[in-house]
């Protein structure tokens, strides 16, 4: 616009003011409001421009002057209407001025307040606002931010249905001007060119967001100031109070609502500017107290790209958002903190941020606000502690040590504050928070912790006293707090104390979490040797809660031995273990000292101690001693058995088996006995300095005390006795006798309900009654005694109890038995032989009880008194015969018979037991008895040998009890030189058996003839029974004798033996060959050894035999089919196995170690197996297997998983014996044993298969990722191959281990597990195998494992999956369809619900989650490898799932990263606009909708190329699943991308409208739906697309070869000329030359079209005619010319459309149509109508229908033709109502009135006789009774022919006559009154007078 001239720039001020009060004239002139608004858009932005161009003040002055008065009339014309908007918008735009802003600004805003908001035209006048306001001055910037964020937040994207400019009829549609691009264009305020702007804005929005209208009774003039904002905000946002809008509740919900979804439009607003600001912006909106805008702003955090939570700019911004600002001095700019439900967002996303974690003090100072902040609320405090935690996790050192004392001391100020003030459910919780995150501070603060130990009493204390919801917090926050004190123990000694106090006090408290947490603390603060953590595990190991007595167990267990016996190994070994004067003396003092807490109910005590606590606290002593006495031995079954089952051969209580282990701790006792008589003068022991003594006295008080005990604990009193006895038996013979003068007291326990103790005390009583008999009267009271245990062990009087009779028969015992031992020559000086008789006698006789239990004491006494010399008592006779064995025992109650009781009677007894007897105990106890009866009496030695010679197949059924048998040959051939026998020889000073006699003492050929007797049973051939039997007498031989001579010149014939049986077909005896081939081996010299490796080998791997001479032809060594079983053979299995380990090493000797090792029967865990020793040839095996373990480690660990139970069992037991740090071991050999494992995975036979893999996965476990890096390909590879494998039971543990590998796997690629960069190098390695191997397998295990597990790394991979989102995306969408489920295939359903459900399916499926979890982390880089990947997916992938994922993607991408997917929009457009022609209706919508989104980011060409595309497919194509296409797809598009539909709607709605007259209905109702979804009104939008549609329809009709689309075509232009009426006048020029010529030729279904638009046309536009008389001509001879087509269908419509012509443009052509048309209504049909076409006859009915028609429809409306033709007509109309049917007498009826109507002059015209006939036609008809549709339309023929002959010269009384006469008989029929009445009033009409 220029400027006008009076205005231009003059030199001086006069003229200035003078052009300014000439222009005020012309304003003030304007007298009305258009003379106004011309007048200001002239003037008023030149006035303005003054103000910058013009020095003079006065100018200034002047210029104000006219604005105000201007301002002032705008007002009062009721607004801002008549000034110029666009010019003052312009004016703003280019100006810098200030003053001049300000008024172009005012007047701005006055001028917009007169537009309506929801105007679609208002926003584009904030684009040009909006530029620059970041840099403007806060008035301009106040005044701008008032305008438009009204108008921003009322705006909607709306469907926009203008053209794009340059477009055809666009000017016709009227819009408001505005200076800007058309809406279309993204990003119309540049918002990317300045970016500042936006920041502007969206800091201003937030303080929008968090401002709250004022309480109603707020003093206008007052400003209160909201939360999380500043005085100086708030008068912004208000505009200094002015603004209405922000003290109307409603007005400001909605602006915040709308401004919170308009930044959401990615048309308007950048989505990827500012994202830390516009987190900030939803975050605080998310809070509101408005459903609407929390609800909007929740949307927008969901779909908005998150920010970086470590960008510094957005944790600051956090923290002011919680904290408000407190700098400056300024008040008026200083923000208040913000309300509580900001804050508890704002911690929640500070926890996110390891940033926030490290920004002090600000993160100090929210964590105490949410803490005791003034108004905090439970949640609050509850985010304040998990934040505190996230610091505590996630601070780095330097950050956290200042601040963590604050923060504990909050923590734990509130933790007091909450535990004292509240209960509930939320105080609970948020304690428990509190405690956990002390317990995290500890761990980065351990000092703190360590420096004050009251924190650590208040926790324990917390453990007892919080509620039970709280308390496993406390304990959780104990357990984490032990690191912090572990080395608590070296810090100063008041700090000891002061924990060691602690856990003292704990132990003993009610709650189980502070019993269980000072356990945890003792096993965790204090070495094993510390006396106080050793005596809480005793306290803790009687608890009745399991895990306290877990923990406590594990603080108890003993170290590993000292590796070898050197003395540094045993010095070190030793300083492990507790002091045993130390333990057994703190014990003590505990003991004596009173219990604090309540006794438990049920619990028996011993002073402070549980029983069952005290009776641990005994054994632990004894363990501490047996340890320190021989540090080599572990501390275990095989040679420290306690508490073993009842047994004659030994004792009842804890023995040790092993003699070197006994002889060391004979010397350790020894030693330590002496120590104690050193400091005899101290009794008591205070454990302060007490390692000078040995502790053995102390030992025995706690002993003593354990018996004396006032509440009697069977368990205890067992406990303690077997400790006694060990005790009096190993120490010197001193200390058995401070015991002397004690026997009435060890007497009292003889009737002890526990067996274990009644025995042991017998034991007792026979060792240190028996000493010193020679000094004062001690061979007086052992009579005595004698003599009371005798007459006792008889009574049965009630007074006597049955265990006070059984003990003290077993006293008897072992009195003389102990006598014998100590005088093995003058024993009968202290007791007669006559007298033992009587004793042998007493015993005896309980022989006969039947009791089995004093049947085996009767046993085990008579093995006391026989074992050390003969049996004192008769020889007697095998006849005798006292009793019978289980046949009815007779029950001998009179005292004993040494005549009945003789030698003979007592053998015969046991062996009648031995062979008879159903109970396996006392045929033990007989067998044993017999094998030490045969010791001390050798002559009935053979007669015992040949017995047990016979048990074999007696004891077939219990094998067991072969081991005792074994045991008895040893005691028989070896004497007390058999080691099994050590254990009788008890008293520590006495020697036995005597030098120089042979009491005793075995011939030298017993052994001999013993060897050679099991050397013939057990031969190749032998009977089966024997053989097992015999090997097991074999295997004690060796055990117990292979030290003495004979054994060792038999070796190499015992190896032949076992040898033998390895390959034997029982498992047990298999292994008891295995266990002596162990033995042999140990005991030969190195030429055996070398010999018998060999031959061992050449058994196991070439079966060759051992002994030639041992095996003859027809021996049999296995059963049928037995080495069938496994590919190896089923019984060499174990041993094989065993092998193939010694092999691999390359040292054969060693499969005898390893063969000691493997023990899996549950036999050698007996108390017969552990008797055999097998611990301590196990540590011998171990010790010279050690070298090897690097190489055994691999096979030894994947052995333990084998198949076979037995074989895995075997290969346990040998990996414990071996491995004493398992997890150190695998550790340290983990590369070598997954290298094995890999290899096993590809072996050939399934078990080292199916091994591999459960061993594996048991490896797997725990492992750091350094580790398993390496292998984590090779291992998934073999793994899915085993998981493929052919047989079942590796597939499963291939399962398991691939479950293993997967949770690993996913861990490992979680980056908030793993640092970036290790989590990286795991998914680089993974990822690309489980897409190309995995999920590419041809096995379906395969592939649904990978599948599962690409999912759960998918989920939690995040940025580490950048990198293969590509091939992880494509793979994913391809195996929608590869592993679909297949069950869908099996209903009965049509093929489109089929694929309904697929779709469905498809959608649901966790791998379309697994794509959109990928979405967000998409970016530039990668959519340029991915899209490619799509394309080729869309276009070629096979399958309705993988297709319709692949358009769900796209869906995807569209909405949430639409800027990284705009630059590939077109090419993906491309494909999807290819594929959308799928055959599957489901995948053309699901493409079609997949297009309608992406064209929102795809350029006008593409649209134009798509829709040209879809116009082609659509007209083009003949299948109707093609021509549905378009339209759907443009539906969508318009529904999802209005405005790209706007951008291209003039080329879519033409096409639409063609659409809209498909012949399908339901691509119809498609194409409707398009059309009325994006126009406003039918008429106006032909009117606007008029052009376009005219082109459309023109090239179809003239190229398309299809009829469907031409008559289409046809349709379309008939309704669009109804719709716009006259208006298409304008286009008849084109339409009317197109229409005719398209009529032109044949005829073709559909052409009736054609016709009827031609007509249509020419009725609407026949303005056009007026000009173009010779265009109607010939339109008319078209229609005249169709109309004469002699096809039927056609024929029928063009007759009708021929009357509509000619009577809508009154063309008068009846004397050319006028024959043709008669020859048509009263033709009777063709000759070559079909007769048995149904169709035929229906059709030329309605052809003569409209022929009758027509002739009324055409009748001229010229005089002339009327009078040569109407009587004629009328006539033969007449003639046509007779015989017709109903319709064509319709038909005929409607001619007829046309007639009439259409007839100038009838009485002129029409003659009377033709009148005549025509009204008895009608008469004829108005009584036609059967249809009532023919007498309506005769009432209104007869109502049109009285209008017209009334009054005329034809209303003669003939006419009248007749007429009457016809009306009076209709009117009598007539029963419908809406005829009838009419009738009446005709008739009356004509007469004059009324029928009634």
């Amino acid at each position: 616009m220029t400027t006008p001239a009076t205005l231009r720039a003059v030199p001086d001020m006069g003229s200035e003011i003078a052009l300014i009060d000439g222009a005020e004239m012309r304003i003030a002139a304007a007298s009305s409001e258009a003379q106004l608004r011309t007048q200001l858009k002239t003037l008023l932005c030149p006035l303005l421009r003054k103000l910058a161009t013009s020095p003079h003040a006065p100018t200034h002055q002047r210029v104000l002057g006219v604005v105000a008065h201007v301002s002032k009339r705008a007002k009062a014309l009721g607004g801002g209407g008549v000034l110029p908007l666009e010019d003052l918008v312009k004016l703003v735009q280019e100006s810098r001025h200030t003053l001049l802003l300000s008024l172009a600004l005012v007047l701005i805003e006055m001028a917009l307040t007169s537009i309506p908001l929801n105007n679609e035209g208002i926003i584009e006048y904030t684009y040009p606002l909006v530029k620059g306001i970041s840099t403007r001055i806060a008035a301009h910037q106040q005044l701008i931010f008032h305008m438009i964020t009204p108008i921003l937040a009322q705006y909607t994207e709306k469907k926009i249905f203008a053209k794009p400019p340059g477009s055809a009829s666009s000017a016709s549609q009227p819009a408001i001007s505005a200076p800007v691009p058309s809406l279309v264009t993204n990003d119309p305020f540049s918002f990317e060119a300045n970016p500042t702007d936006l920041k502007f804005l969206m800091e201003k929005w937030t303080d929008l967001v968090l401002y709250t209208t004022p309480p109603a009774a707020t003093p206008a003039n007052e400003v209160v100031v909201p939360p999380g904002l500043s005085r100086v905000a708030v008068l912004f946002i208000t505009k200094n109070g002015s603004a209405s809008w922000t003290r109307n509740a409603i007005e400001l919900k909605n602006t915040k609502a709308g401004i919170i979804r308009f930044m959401q439009m990615s048309t308007m607003v950048p989505q990827d500017l500012h994202l830390s600001l516009r987190y900030i912006m939803n975050l605080v909106a998310s809070t509101d107290a408005a459903f609407e805008v929390t609800s909007v702003a929740d949307d927008g955090l969901k779909r908005a790209a998150k920010p970086s939570f470590e960008d510094p700019a957005l944790v600051a911004q956090l923290y002011q958002l919680y904290q408000g600002t407190t700098s400056g001095t300024n008040d008026d700019v200083k923000r208040k903190p913000g309300i509580n439900a900001v804050k508890m967002k704002v911690l929640n996303t500070l926890g996110r941020s390891v940033k926030a974690a490290n920004e002090f003090p600000n993160m100090l100072q929210v964590s105490f606000d949410a803490l005791y902040g003034e108004g905090t609320t439970s949640k609050l405090r509850n985010a304040g502690i998990a934040f505190i935690q996230w610091i505590a996790r996630m601070a780095e050192s330097a950050r956290i040590k200042p601040v963590a004392p604050i923060l504990l001391s909050g923590l734990l100020k509130l933790i007091g504050e909450s535990s004292e003030a509240e209960t509930d459910k939320d105080s609970e919780a948020l304690r428990g928070f509190a405690y956990d995150a002390v317990g995290l501070l500890s761990k980065r603060a351990p000092e703190l912790f360590v420096n004050d130990i009251s924190i650590l009493k208040s926790f324990f204390k917390a453990v007892s006293t919080e509620s039970r919801n709280v308390r496993v917090s406390v304990q959780d926050a104990l357990s984490t707090m032990i690191e912090a004190y572990k080395n608590i123990a070296n810090e100063s000694e008041e700090k000891r104390l002061e924990v060691e106090a602690i856990l003292l006090a704990s132990i003993e408290k009610s709650e189980h979490h502070a019993r269980y947490a000072a356990v945890k603390y003792a096993n965790a603060l204090f070495p094993f040797s510390n006396p106080l953590a050793r005596y809480l595990n005793l306290v803790a190991s009687g608890d009745a809660k399991l895990e306290v007595k877990e923990e406590a167990r594990r603080g108890l267990q003993f170290p590993d031995p000292a590796s070898d016996a050197s003395e540094a190994a045993v010095s070190a070994f030793k300083a492990k273990l507790p002091n045993v004067a130390q333990m057994a003396a703190y014990l003590q003092s505990q003991e004596r000292k009173p219990r604090l807490t309540a006794r438990a109910p049920g619990v028996k005590y011993v002073g402070s101690f549980s029983a069952e606590g005290y009776s641990n606290g005994l054994e632990f002593v004894r363990r501490i001693m047996i340890a320190r006495a021989d540090p080599t031995k572990k501390l275990e079954d095989g040679f420290l058995k306690q508490g073993a089952g009842v047994g004659l051969d030994e004792d009842s209580a804890g023995r040790i088996a092993d003699l070197e282990t006994r002889t060391k701790l004979r010397e350790f006792l020894k030693t330590a006995w002496a120590a104690d008589a050193s400091s005899a003068g101290e009794m008591e022991v205070d454990g302060e300095d007490s390692g000078h003594q040995g502790g053995v006295r102390v030992f025995l008080e706690l002993i003593e005390r354990g018996l004396k005990c006032e509440e009697v604990d069977a368990v205890l009193q067992s406990t303690a006795s077997s400790c006694l006895v060990e005790l009096i038996s190993l120490a010197p013979s001193s200390l058995a006798e401070s015991y002397r003068d004690k026997t009435e007291w060890v007497k009292t326990f003889l009737s002890s309900l526990k067996t274990e103790t009644r025995l042991c005390m017998a034991r007792v009583l026979g060792i240190i009654s028996t000493s010193d008999l020679s000094i004062g009267d001690r061979s007086t009271q052992f009579s005595k005694l004698i003599l009371d245990l005798s007459v006792t062990s008889r009574d049965t009087s009630k007074q006597t109890s049955f265990e006070l009779r059984h003990g003290s028969m077993v006293a008897l015992g072992y009195l003389v038995g102990r006598l014998r031992y100590r005088y093995p020559t003058d024993w009968e000086k202290y007791l007669s032989r006559n007298e033992a008789n009587k004793v042998v006698a007493i015993v005896a006789e309980d022989l006969d009880s039947t009791s089995s239990l004093h049947v085996q004491g009767a046993c085990l006494s008579l093995s006391e008194i026989a074992r050390y010399g003969e049996l004192p008592v008769a020889e007697g006779s095998d006849d005798d015969n006292p009793m019978q064995v289980d046949g009815g025992v007779k029950v001998i109650l009179e005292a004993a018979s040494v005549v009945k009781w003789t030698r003979a009677t007592i053998l015969k007894k046991l062996i009648e037991y031995g062979k008879a007897t159903k109970d396996t105990k006392i045929e033990e106890a007989a067998i044993a008895t017999l094998g030490h009866i045969a010791l001390g009496t050798p002559s009935v030695a053979t007669k015992v040998l040949d017995f047990f010679y016979s048990l074999p197949p007696i004891l077939s059924k219990h094998v067991e009890v072969n081991f005792t048998v074994g045991d008895a040959i040893c005691a028989i051939a070896g004497g007390f030189k058999a080691t099994n026998m050590e254990e009788y020889l008890d008293i520590a000073d006495a020697s036995f058996p005597p030098v120089i006699s042979l009491i005793s003492t075995p011939e030298p050929d017993v052994m001999e003839k013993a060897l050679e007797r099991c050397f013939h049973e057990i031969r190749p051939g032998g009977v089966h029974v024997c053989r097992k039997a015999v090997c097991v007498w074999l295997l004690s031989l060796v055990k117990f004798c292979g030290h003495l001579s004979q054994i060792k010149n038999h070796l190499p014939k015992m190896h032949t033996a076992f040898s033998s049986l390895i390959s034997d077909r029982d498992e047990f005896t298999q292994e008891v060959a295995s266990k002596g081939i162990g033995l042999v081996y140990e005991l030969g010299d190195a030429n055996i050894k070398a010999s018998l490796v060999d031959s061992l080998v050449s058994t196991f791997t070439e079966g060759r035999k051992l002994a030639p001479q041992s095996v003859t032809g027809d021996t049999t060594l296995f059963q049928e089919g037995a080495l069938g079983q496994t590919p190896d053979g089923a019984n060499l299995t174990t041993y094989q196995s065993i092998l193939s380990l010694a092999s691999d090493l390359n040292q054969p000797d060693l499969v005898y170690k390893f063969m000691s090792l493997a023990s899996h029967n549950a036999v050698w865990n007996s108390r017969r197996g552990a008797s055999m020793g097998f611990g301590s040839i196990a540590s011998l095996a171990e010790r010279e297997l050690a070298p090897h373990l690097s190489k055994i480690v691999p096979k030894l660990y994947r052995f333990q998983f084998d198949p076979n139970v037995k074989v895995a069992e075997s290969m346990k037991s040998i990996w414990r014996s071996l491995v004493k740090d398992p997890k150190k071991a695998v550790d340290d050999n983990f590369d070598v044993i997954v290298q094995d494992l890999l290899k096993g995975l590809g072996d050939r036979q399934w078990r080292t298969r199916e091994s591999s893999c459960l061993a594996l996965s048991d490896l797997l476990h725990g492992r750091q990722l350094a580790q398993i890096q390496t292998y984590l390909q090779d291992v998934w590879a073999m793994c899915f191959r085993a998981l493929d494998d052919i047989k079942e039971s590796v597939r499963v543990a291939a399962f398991t281990t691939c479950k293993t590998l997967t949770n690993i796997t996913v861990r490992y690629c979680d980056p908030t597990i793993v640092s970036l960069v290790e989590g990286q190098k795991i998914i680089d390695i993974v990822m690309p195998f489980f897409l190309s191997k995995g999920l590419g397998s041809k096995a379906e295990d395969v592939a649904k494992f990978s599948l599962a597990t690409v999912l759960r790394i998918t989920k939690k991979g995040g940025v580490l999956l950048k990198p293969h989102l590509t091939e992880l995306i494509s793979t994913l969408l391809e195996s929608l369809s590869q592993l679909e489920p297949q069950a869908l295939t099996s209903y009965n359903i049509t093929q489109e619900q089929l694929d309904s459900s697929r779709l469905s399916a498809a959608k649901s499926s966790p791998m379309m989650e697994a794509v959109d979890t990928c979405v967000e982390n998409l970016d530039d880089a990668v959519m340029t490898t991915l899209i490619p990947k799509l394309i080729n997916i869309i276009r070629k992938g096979v399958g309705l799932p993988t297709k319709a994922g692949s358009a769900r993607f796209v869906v995807t991408l569209v909405m949430r990263v639409p800027s990284e997917l705009r630059p590939h929009a077109d090419n993906t457009l491309k494909a999807l606009s290819g594929a959308i022609a799928d055959r599957s209706p489901v995948v053309r919508k699901s493409f079609g909708t997949a297009i309608g989104h992406l064209a929102k980011l795809c350029s006008v060409p593409a649209l134009q190329r798509l829709i040209a595309h879809l116009k082609t497919t659509y007209t083009e194509s003949e299948e109707e699943d093609a021509r549905s296409i378009a339209g759907i797809t443009l539906l969508e598009i318009s529904r999802f991308s209005s405005d790209a539909f706007a951008s291209v709607n003039s080329e879519i709605l033409p096409l639409a409208y063609l659409g809209r007259r498909d012949a399908n209905d339901s691509i119809r109702t498609t194409w409707t739906e398009v059309w009325e979804e994006n126009t406003a009104g039918a008429s106006g939008a032909v009117k606007l697309y008029l052009s376009e549609i005219m082109t459309l329809c023109t090239t179809l009709l003239s190229t398309t070869p299809s009829w469907n689309v031409k008559k289409q075509v046809g349709l379309a232009i008939g309704d669009m000329a109804t719709a716009i009426g006259s208006s298409i006048e304008k286009e008849m020029d084109n339409i009317v030359p197109m229409l005719i010529e398209a009529l032109g030729g044949r005829t073709w279904e559909g052409k009736e079209s054609v016709l009827e638009a031609l007509v249509t046309v020419s009725i609407e536009g026949k303005g056009h005619f007026v000009t173009y008389g010779d265009q109607l001509d010939n339109v008319t001879k078209v229609v005249v010319r169709e109309a004469k087509k002699n096809n039927k269908p056609y024929k029928r419509v063009a007759l009708e459309q021929l009357g509509r012509f000619l009577d809508a443009l009154k063309i008068d052509r009846f004397d050319e149509i006028e024959d043709y048309l008669v020859e048509m209504a009263t033709v009777e049909g063709d000759d070559d109508d079909d007769e048995d076409d149904v169709r035929a006859k229906p059709l030329n009915l309605a052809i003569r229908a409209n022929a009758y028609k027509a002739v009324g429809l055409s009748w001229p409306v010229v005089s002339s033709t009327q009078d040569k033709w109407i009587n004629e007509i009328l006539v033969q109309l007449v003639k046509g109502l007779d015989g017709n049917v109903w319709n064509t007498k319709m038909a005929i009826l409607e001619s007829i009135q046309k007639i009439f109507e259409k007839t100038v002059a009838v009485n002129a015209s029409l003659k009377e006789d033709s009148l005549i006939i025509v009204l008895g036609g009608v008469s004829q008809c108005l009584a036609d009774g059967k249809y009532s549709a023919v007498r309506e339309q005769s009432l209104q023929v007869v109502k049109q022919i009285t209008d017209r002959i009334k009054d005329t010269n034809l209303a003669t009384e003939t006419v009248r006559t007749v007429f009457l006469s016809g009306l009076d008989e209709a009117i009598s029929k007539e029963m419908i009154s809406s005829i009838s009445e009419p009738l009446k009033e005709i008739r009356k009409t004509l007469s004059g007078m009324s029928l009634d």
